[in-house]
Protein backbone atom coordinates (compact mmCIF):
# COMPACT_ATOMS: atom_id res chain seq x y z
CA UNK A 1 0.00 0.00 0.00
CA UNK A 2 1.23 3.50 -0.85
CA UNK A 3 0.34 5.91 1.99
CA UNK A 4 0.00 9.07 -0.06
CA UNK A 5 0.70 10.77 -3.36
CA UNK A 6 4.20 10.59 -4.82
CA UNK A 7 5.60 13.59 -6.69
CA UNK A 8 8.58 12.73 -8.90
CA UNK A 9 11.01 15.58 -9.63
CA UNK A 10 13.09 15.18 -12.82
CA UNK A 11 15.51 17.94 -13.91
CA UNK A 12 16.20 17.83 -17.65
CA UNK A 13 18.46 19.35 -20.29
CA UNK A 14 18.55 18.14 -23.91
CA UNK A 15 18.75 14.36 -23.50
CA UNK A 16 15.81 13.06 -25.53
CA UNK A 17 17.32 9.55 -26.03
CA UNK A 18 17.29 9.16 -22.22
CA UNK A 19 14.20 11.21 -21.50
CA UNK A 20 11.78 9.11 -23.54
CA UNK A 21 12.56 5.68 -22.01
CA UNK A 22 12.87 7.28 -18.56
CA UNK A 23 9.40 8.84 -18.63
CA UNK A 24 7.79 5.90 -20.39
CA UNK A 25 9.24 3.48 -17.84
CA UNK A 26 7.65 5.54 -15.05
CA UNK A 27 4.34 5.69 -16.91
CA UNK A 28 4.35 1.93 -17.47
CA UNK A 29 5.33 0.95 -13.93
CA UNK A 30 3.23 3.32 -11.82
CA UNK A 31 -0.22 2.33 -13.08
CA UNK A 32 -2.69 2.31 -10.20
CA UNK A 33 -0.48 4.55 -8.08
CA UNK A 34 -1.18 8.16 -7.13
CA UNK A 35 1.83 9.69 -8.88
CA UNK A 36 2.55 13.08 -10.41
CA UNK A 37 5.64 13.65 -12.54
CA UNK A 38 7.20 17.12 -12.53
CA UNK A 39 9.84 17.74 -15.20
CA UNK A 40 11.90 20.89 -14.76
CA UNK A 41 13.49 21.79 -18.08
CA UNK A 42 16.68 23.80 -17.66
CA UNK A 43 16.94 25.66 -20.94
CA UNK A 44 16.68 22.93 -23.60
CA UNK A 45 16.94 24.28 -27.13
CA UNK A 46 16.34 21.05 -29.07
CA UNK A 47 13.43 18.74 -29.92
CA UNK A 48 13.29 17.37 -26.37
CA UNK A 49 11.38 20.47 -25.23
CA UNK A 50 8.73 19.93 -27.91
CA UNK A 51 8.40 16.34 -26.74
CA UNK A 52 7.88 17.44 -23.14
CA UNK A 53 5.29 20.01 -24.19
CA UNK A 54 3.33 17.25 -25.98
CA UNK A 55 2.92 15.13 -22.82
CA UNK A 56 -0.37 15.83 -21.06
CA UNK A 57 0.30 13.51 -18.11
CA UNK A 58 3.33 15.40 -16.74
CA UNK A 59 3.73 18.84 -15.20
CA UNK A 60 6.36 20.79 -17.13
CA UNK A 61 8.19 23.73 -15.59
CA UNK A 62 10.33 25.62 -18.11
CA UNK A 63 13.40 27.62 -17.11
CA UNK A 64 14.72 29.05 -20.41
CA UNK A 65 17.37 31.13 -18.62
CA UNK A 66 19.14 27.98 -17.42
CA UNK A 67 21.57 25.81 -19.35
CA UNK A 68 24.76 23.79 -19.25
CA UNK A 69 26.59 26.86 -17.93
CA UNK A 70 24.72 26.49 -14.63
CA UNK A 71 25.09 22.74 -14.13
CA UNK A 72 24.89 21.10 -11.56
CA UNK A 73 23.49 24.03 -9.55
CA UNK A 74 20.30 24.05 -11.62
CA UNK A 75 19.72 20.38 -10.77
CA UNK A 76 19.56 21.19 -7.06
CA UNK A 77 17.42 24.28 -7.55
CA UNK A 78 15.10 22.21 -9.76
CA UNK A 79 14.37 19.95 -6.81
CA UNK A 80 13.84 22.99 -4.58
CA UNK A 81 11.24 24.24 -7.04
CA UNK A 82 9.59 20.81 -7.14
CA UNK A 83 9.32 20.74 -3.33
CA UNK A 84 7.20 23.90 -3.48
CA UNK A 85 5.21 23.01 -6.59
CA UNK A 86 4.47 19.38 -5.73
CA UNK A 87 1.19 18.18 -4.29
CA UNK A 88 2.44 14.83 -3.00
CA UNK A 89 3.15 13.74 0.54
CA UNK A 90 6.39 12.27 -0.79
CA UNK A 91 8.91 13.79 -3.19
CA UNK A 92 11.16 11.53 -5.26
CA UNK A 93 14.26 13.00 -6.90
CA UNK A 94 15.16 11.25 -10.14
CA UNK A 95 17.66 11.58 -12.98
CA UNK A 96 16.79 11.22 -16.67
CA UNK A 97 19.29 8.35 -16.92
CA UNK A 98 17.20 6.23 -14.52
CA UNK A 99 14.89 3.59 -16.03
CA UNK A 100 12.23 1.70 -14.07
CA UNK A 101 12.18 -2.00 -14.82
CA UNK A 102 9.62 -3.45 -12.40
CA UNK A 103 6.13 -2.49 -11.25
CA UNK A 104 7.04 -3.15 -7.59
CA UNK A 105 9.94 -0.68 -7.58
CA UNK A 106 8.31 1.65 -5.02
CA UNK A 107 7.56 -1.06 -2.46
CA UNK A 108 10.97 -1.05 -0.72
CA UNK A 109 10.74 2.72 -0.21
CA UNK A 110 7.42 2.51 1.60
CA UNK A 111 8.51 -0.52 3.58
CA UNK A 112 11.24 1.68 5.06
CA UNK A 113 8.97 4.71 5.57
CA UNK A 114 6.50 2.46 7.42
CA UNK A 115 9.14 1.83 10.10
CA UNK A 116 8.65 5.27 11.63
CA UNK A 117 7.29 8.78 11.09
CA UNK A 118 10.78 10.10 11.85
CA UNK A 119 12.21 8.49 8.69
CA UNK A 120 12.31 11.34 6.18
CA UNK A 121 14.49 9.98 3.37
CA UNK A 122 14.83 6.57 1.68
CA UNK A 123 16.91 5.49 -1.29
CA UNK A 124 19.78 3.32 -2.43
CA UNK A 125 23.47 3.64 -3.20
CA UNK A 126 25.21 3.26 -6.57
CA UNK A 127 23.55 0.46 -8.51
CA UNK A 128 26.61 -1.60 -9.22
CA UNK A 129 28.37 -4.63 -7.80
CA UNK A 130 31.73 -3.49 -6.44
CA UNK A 131 34.91 -5.10 -5.25
CA UNK A 132 34.86 -4.31 -1.54
CA UNK A 133 38.65 -4.40 -1.18
CA UNK A 134 39.02 -1.96 -4.09
CA UNK A 135 36.37 0.34 -2.57
CA UNK A 136 38.18 0.28 0.79
CA UNK A 137 41.47 1.22 -0.87
CA UNK A 138 39.78 4.11 -2.69
CA UNK A 139 38.23 5.44 0.49
CA UNK A 140 41.45 5.20 2.52
CA UNK A 141 43.39 7.04 -0.20
CA UNK A 142 40.68 9.72 -0.46
CA UNK A 143 40.66 10.30 3.31
CA UNK A 144 44.46 10.61 3.45
CA UNK A 145 44.64 12.96 0.46
CA UNK A 146 41.77 15.10 1.73
CA UNK A 147 43.19 15.51 5.21
CA UNK A 148 46.68 16.32 3.90
CA UNK A 149 45.14 19.13 1.81
CA UNK A 150 43.29 20.35 4.89
CA UNK A 151 46.50 20.35 6.96
CA UNK A 152 48.29 22.34 4.24
CA UNK A 153 45.48 24.89 4.12
CA UNK A 154 44.45 23.82 0.60
CA UNK A 155 41.00 22.66 1.71
CA UNK A 156 38.50 24.24 4.09
CA UNK A 157 36.98 21.01 5.46
CA UNK A 158 38.26 17.67 6.65
CA UNK A 159 36.80 14.63 4.95
CA UNK A 160 34.12 12.85 6.99
CA UNK A 161 34.41 9.11 6.42
CA UNK A 162 30.82 8.17 5.77
CA UNK A 163 29.95 6.36 2.57
CA UNK A 164 27.20 4.08 1.35
CA UNK A 165 24.86 5.24 4.10
CA UNK A 166 22.58 7.91 2.64
CA UNK A 167 20.12 7.96 -0.31
CA UNK A 168 21.72 8.89 -3.63
CA UNK A 169 19.60 11.48 -5.42
CA UNK A 170 19.29 9.63 -8.76
CA UNK A 171 16.28 7.86 -7.19
CA UNK A 172 15.63 8.97 -3.60
CA UNK A 173 12.34 9.66 -1.84
CA UNK A 174 11.66 12.17 0.95
CA UNK A 175 8.80 13.26 3.17
CA UNK A 176 8.05 16.61 1.61
CA UNK A 177 6.67 18.10 4.84
CA UNK A 178 9.93 17.38 6.67
CA UNK A 179 11.88 19.39 4.08
CA UNK A 180 9.40 22.27 4.08
CA UNK A 181 8.91 22.45 7.86
CA UNK A 182 12.67 22.52 8.47
CA UNK A 183 13.40 24.97 5.64
CA UNK A 184 15.86 22.63 3.96
CA UNK A 185 17.33 22.84 0.46
CA UNK A 186 18.79 20.47 -2.12
CA UNK A 187 21.45 23.08 -2.89
CA UNK A 188 25.00 22.47 -1.71
CA UNK A 189 25.16 24.53 1.48
CA UNK A 190 27.49 24.99 4.41
CA UNK A 191 26.92 22.77 7.46
CA UNK A 192 28.22 22.06 10.92
CA UNK A 193 28.86 18.34 10.66
CA UNK A 194 27.72 15.16 8.91
CA UNK A 195 28.43 14.20 5.33
CA UNK A 196 29.86 16.64 2.79
CA UNK A 197 28.73 15.85 -0.72
CA UNK A 198 31.01 15.60 -3.74
CA UNK A 199 30.77 19.32 -4.41
CA UNK A 200 32.06 20.07 -0.91
CA UNK A 201 28.67 21.11 0.40
CA UNK A 202 26.19 19.79 2.90
CA UNK A 203 23.86 17.10 1.57
CA UNK A 204 20.08 17.06 2.03
CA UNK A 205 20.51 13.92 4.14
CA UNK A 206 22.92 15.69 6.50
CA UNK A 207 20.45 18.56 6.79
CA UNK A 208 17.69 16.10 7.67
CA UNK A 209 19.87 14.47 10.33
CA UNK A 210 20.58 17.83 11.94
CA UNK A 211 16.84 18.52 11.94
CA UNK A 212 16.29 15.32 13.92
CA UNK A 213 15.17 13.00 11.13
CA UNK A 214 16.52 9.64 9.94
CA UNK A 215 17.28 8.30 6.47
CA UNK A 216 17.35 4.69 5.29
CA UNK A 217 19.27 2.95 2.51
CA UNK A 218 17.74 0.06 0.56
CA UNK A 219 20.30 -2.68 -0.23
CA UNK A 220 21.71 -2.34 -3.73
CA UNK A 221 21.08 -6.00 -4.55
CA UNK A 222 17.36 -5.48 -3.82
CA UNK A 223 17.00 -2.48 -6.14
CA UNK A 224 19.15 -3.65 -9.05
CA UNK A 225 16.40 -5.88 -10.55
CA UNK A 226 13.85 -3.05 -10.22
CA UNK A 227 15.62 0.05 -11.59
CA UNK A 228 18.61 0.67 -13.86
CA UNK A 229 20.83 3.74 -13.61
CA UNK A 230 23.07 4.67 -16.53
CA UNK A 231 25.34 6.73 -14.31
CA UNK A 232 26.50 9.97 -15.99
CA UNK A 233 24.20 9.07 -18.86
CA UNK A 234 24.05 12.67 -20.13
CA UNK A 235 27.68 12.38 -21.22
CA UNK A 236 26.83 9.16 -23.06
CA UNK A 237 24.40 10.97 -25.37
CA UNK A 238 26.19 14.31 -25.56
CA UNK A 239 27.76 15.33 -28.88
CA UNK A 240 30.46 17.22 -26.95
CA UNK A 241 33.51 15.01 -26.31
CA UNK A 242 35.25 16.84 -23.49
CA UNK A 243 36.44 13.63 -21.81
CA UNK A 244 36.63 11.32 -24.79
CA UNK A 245 37.95 8.17 -23.09
CA UNK A 246 35.37 8.24 -20.28
CA UNK A 247 32.58 9.12 -22.69
CA UNK A 248 33.45 6.22 -24.96
CA UNK A 249 33.10 3.86 -21.97
CA UNK A 250 29.74 5.40 -21.13
CA UNK A 251 28.62 5.07 -24.75
CA UNK A 252 29.48 1.37 -24.64
CA UNK A 253 27.37 0.98 -21.49
CA UNK A 254 24.55 2.92 -23.15
CA UNK A 255 24.67 0.76 -26.27
CA UNK A 256 24.61 -2.40 -24.18
CA UNK A 257 21.61 -1.18 -22.20
CA UNK A 258 19.74 0.05 -25.26
CA UNK A 259 20.19 -3.38 -26.87
CA UNK A 260 18.09 -5.00 -24.14
CA UNK A 261 14.57 -5.91 -25.23
CA UNK A 262 12.76 -4.14 -22.39
CA UNK A 263 14.51 -0.85 -23.24
CA UNK A 264 13.83 -1.25 -26.96
CA UNK A 265 10.16 -1.65 -26.07
CA UNK A 266 10.22 1.62 -24.11
CA UNK A 267 11.92 3.40 -26.99
CA UNK A 268 9.20 2.41 -29.45
CA UNK A 269 6.01 2.28 -27.35
CA UNK A 270 4.53 5.71 -28.07
CA UNK A 271 1.26 4.72 -26.39
CA UNK A 272 3.00 5.42 -23.06
CA UNK A 273 3.18 9.10 -24.05
CA UNK A 274 -0.62 9.45 -23.93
Amino acid sequence: MVPGRISISIPHWQVLPLLQPCLRSIRKNTRGRDVEVIVIDNGSKDESLDYLRSLKWIRLIERPEEGLHNFPHNVWTSHDIAVKEATGEFLMTMHTDLFVKSSDWLDPYFREFAKGENIAGVGTWKLEEVNRFYELQKRVFHVIRSNIKYALGLKKKTYVWKQNHYPKDFCAMYRRKAIIDSGLTFRSVEGKNGFYDQSGGYSISAQLWDAGYETRVIPVHEMMPKIVHLSHGTAAVSPHKTHRRNQEKLEDKRDSLFDEDWVKELQTDTSLDN
